[in-house]
């Protein structure tokens, strides 16, 4: 009895060592286009050969365009109980899904608990094709004691990256194709140590895309539905397609010192990576990467540019050696041609366009190629200019920039760097930036007049720093009330009759479309009525300031109204009411005073931009105004 048990363990002991590991785990999923819940399934399988686990995918559509007889054939060999249902190396299934979440984290479990399950087999493959016929003979070997039986072999040709817009997903991947000589299989049937070879034959549709799809191989046992071994190949790989994405390159012409890439793309059609080295022949041709490591089944990117030192037509090879199956060693031919050139450069670059909110602003320049060739591709960018400082304004490329309300109180520049025809560069030139971005501007040099007995005749002038656009009117206010909506832009005079006796204030506002603005008010008129006296009274004068222009930048003028020959005295302050200048004058036999300022303080200096603040005394009354100093 003891002797039995021993031989016992020393044979599943020499079982074991002979067995081999699982290439890849078989996931075949039951789905449908239909299926509300499958893009979560498929984005999980997606996941798993992103993230480089040894799995083959095989999709078993059902009810949709892309069912046919073989995955028909596999979905009732399982029975699913609903969609989709993912099955792992024949059993394992989960089912479910979800509409817009990757079931990755539900499969991962599943497919390494399989792959540390060993195998008894081997399975390798060979091809050749003819047209549209493939011929594939498939080796299996049993390298150990396995006590499956009904044991059959099978085969599909999945095809990956269909456009089909279905739910939240675009392309449909590892789709069930094609099983030769059907969804039954081969049988299989081993002693241990032996091999045998089937020819599988597949007539391939031609609107198939070779890069496309995947061969996949498995041995299973009908008894149980274990799938006890499996293998896939691409079938550029196994048919010993060219693994780059060119075999040569023709270069346009290029000016000396200048640089044309060209994007080649190497494939590792294999399940085993690939280490190459890229080598150039000439001077003229280069590199990105002159190593190049490709995982399994994956592809790497890199640039060949012609870079020619001279003037010429140059040819020459870019030497690949790698362990690339079926090419360890092949050449791509580079060719090109190239010519002296010099570089273009910009003059009189300058933003064009009222500095306004909601304005838009031009870039200008002038183009000049010292070989006349036409302006090529020239890039544009805007910026804000702060502290001598330029920061750039992400996504504002163009030749217009659009205003915006939270540019006020900065300054707009713009870059230019030239090109030509040949996509040669010149130095890049910035304009000096614009003047201080304001709010959309009132009207200017509002005035009053007063005629008796209670009138007041208004008159204004269009904003001068505006260029009509979406320009709608005026809103014209006393006292605080909106007394007149005028959508004539070209009224610029207003009668307000029958007003009380008293102190009136004025000012008026500009408003706009595109989009719906109303201005900041315009400095403020004062009037004075008083319709009871007699006409010899002072009562009857007209009291009050304007300042003109308004806004100003260097210099501007103040007109009072009191009573003739009575003292004026007119103050400036700024925002903090600090007072920075004073002047007094003696108004004329018509009551009338007209003061220009220079703009600077009592002490002689330049005041800064801004808001200022003016006041007016005389004869025991006194007038307020606000006006803008800019640079």
């Amino acid at each position: 009895m003891k002797k039995s048990i021993l031989l016992l363990i020393i044979a599943v002991f020499i079982t074991g060592l002979f067995a081999v590991p699982r290439e890849m785990v078989i996931v075949e999923i039951a789905t449908g286009t239909w299926c509300g819940y499958c893009p979560g399934a498929a984005m999980g399988a997606s996941d798993l050969i992103a993230n480089g686990h040894n799995v083959a995918i095989i999709k078993n559509h059902n009810g949709d365009p892309f069912a046919n007889t073989y995955s028909n054939a596999r979905n009732n060999y399982y029975s699913p109980s609903g969609y989709p249902t993912a099955y792992f190396d024949g059993g394992n299934p989960t089912s479910g899904g979800s509409s817009n979440q990757s079931l990755y984290s539900n499969y991962l479990p599943k497919v390494n608990a399989r792959l540390n399950v060993p195998s008894n087999y081997t399975i390798s493959a060979e091809a050749e094709v003819n047209g549209n016929i493939m011929t594939v003979d498939v080796t299996v070997t049993k390298v150990s004691n396995d006590t499956n039986t009904n044991v059959k072999l099978r085969s599909s040709i999945t095809q990956s990256n269909i456009a089909f817009n279905w739910f939240n997903q675009t392309v449909l991947d590892n789709v069930n194709r094609l099983m030769a000589p059907d969804a039954n299989g081969v049988t299989i049937n081993l002693g241990t140590g032996d091999s045998v070879t089937e020819t599988l034959v597949f007539n391939l549709d031609g609107t198939w895309q070779v890069p496309d799809l995947e061969l996949v191989l498995f041995l299973q046992t009908d008894s149980t539905k274990e799938i006890l071994q499996g293998k896939k190949y691409s079938l550029a790989g196994l048919t010993g397609a060219y693994p780059a994405s060119t075999d040569s390159i023709i270069y346009d012409g290029i000016y000396v010192g200048g640089s044309q890439p060209v994007a080649v793309t190497f494939y590792n059609y294999f399940d085993t990576p690939v280490t190459a080295t890229l080598t150039s022949s000439s001077e003229h041709f280069t590199v990105d990467h002159d190593e190049i490591y490709i995982h399994a089944s994956q592809s790497f990117t890199t640039d060949i540019s012609f870079t020619p030192q001279a003037a010429g037509d140059f040819t020459g090879t870019i030497n690949v050696v790698g362990n690339f199956n079926f090419h360890p060693d092949f050449d791509i031919e580079v060719s090109g041609s190239s010519f002296l050139n010099e570089p273009p450069s910009v003059e009189n670059v300058v933003v064009l366009g009222a500095p306004i909110a909601y304005e838009v602003l031009t870039a200008s320049y002038d183009f000049i190629d010292p070989d006349n060739d036409p302006e090529g591709d020239t890039e544009l960018a805007w910026y804000i200019f702060s502290g001598n400082q330029h920061y750039p304004l992400d996504d504002h490329h163009g030749p217009t920039y659009n205003v915006q309300s939270h540019d006020i109180g900065l300054q707009i520049a713009f870059s230019v760097t030239p090109y030509d025809i040949h996509g040669m560069p010149g130095e890049t030139v910035f304009s000096q930036p614009s003047a201080v971005i304001q709010n959309i501007p009132p009207p200017e040099n509002l005035a009053a007049e007063v005629e008796r007995p209670n009138t007041v005749i208004l008159t204004w002038e269009k904003p001068s720093a505006y260029s009509d656009r979406a320009f709608v009117g005026y809103k014209l206010f006393r006292n605080g009330l909106n007394i007149s909506t005028i959508t004539n832009t070209n009224t610029l005079t207003f009668r307000d009759t029958y007003l009380p006796d008293g102190t009136h204030e004025y000012w008026i506002c500009t408003f706009f479309n595109n989009p719906v603005a109303m201005s900041d008010p315009s400095p403020s008129v004062f009037v004075e009525i008083d319709a009871t006296s007699n006409e010899d009274a002072v009562s009857n004068v007209q009291f009050g300031i304007s300042s003109s222009p308004n806004p100003f930048a260097n210099s501007m003028s103040f007109a009072a109204k009191s009573l003739p020959a009575s003292d004026v005295n007119i103050s400036v302050y700024n925002i903090k009411g600090q007072q920075v200048n004073s002047f007094t004058a003696i108004a004329d036999i018509n009551g009338e005073v007209n003061l220009d300022w220079d703009g600077k303080d009592k002490h002689g200096r330049n005041l800064e931009s801004g808001v200022y603040l003016y006041k007016m005394e005389s004869s025991g009354k006194s007038f307020t105004g606000k006006m803008i100093k800019t640079k």
